[in-house]
């Protein structure tokens, strides 16, 4: 099996889907975990950079596996649900949450969710400043339903009412500004297409 310096050595200066192939075909003869989980690691990290997300994810997710630490595991599995965020795959990204949560234990929790929730935030606001004003509302939309402090909902809240502004959806805007969020939210997801 070839070292660490030789996999760069060899996909160094390729194209991204040659790097692609030929990580496959190291991972195929890898003879040690650590070597199929640095494989694994930069075959995520070659998807996440052409936005292949689904798969970046799929290669995250082994590589949490094979992973010995539980703090590594956790680590891996918010990068899992990062990845499943950014694809849209909210549900995915809570079991992600979960199996991150199983590996923390009772004073790391709190981090882990606020890490979760910072992940909806943050990508919500990529999609916000590159004007993918669609997806930043599917992700807001999302945001909402999580469990977080009063402020921090009426936050997405404020930010929700403006994209449902700019996108002419009134009735959505009106359904925002009646939510009472001293409830658990309800909020009736309708496809917009």
């Amino acid at each position: 099996m070839a070292s660490k310096e030789e996999i760069e050595y060899s996909i160094k200066d390729q194209d991204d889907f040659v790097k692609i192939d030929k990580l496959k075909r190291y991972l195929k003869s890898a003879d040690s975990l650590d070597t199929k989980k640095y494989l694994l690691l930069r075959l995520a990290a070659v998807c996440e950079a052409r936005t292949l997300y689904k798969d970046a994810a799929k290669y995250i997710a082994n590589a949490s596996e094979i992973t010995i630490t539980y703090k590594e595991k956790a680590d891996l599995y918010i990068k899992e649900a990062e990845l499943e965020i950014k694809d849209n795959q909210f549900e995915a990204a809570d079991r992600s949450l979960n199996s991150a949560l199983s590996c923390t234990n009772s004073q790391e929790k709190n981090l882990v969710i606020n890490r979760y929730l910072d992940l909806y935030r943050n990508v919500g606001k990529t999609a916000e400043n590159s004007d993918k004003k669609r997806k930043a509302i599917e992700i807001y939309e999302k945001l909402i339903q999580l469990k977080q402090p009063f402020e921090k909902r009426m936050e997405v809240r404020d930010k929700l009412i403006i994209l449902h502004e700019a996108m002419g959806h009134i009735r959505d805007v009106e359904r925002l500004k009646r939510m009472d969020f001293r409830e658990p939210p309800k909020v009736d997801f309708r496809p917009y297409g």
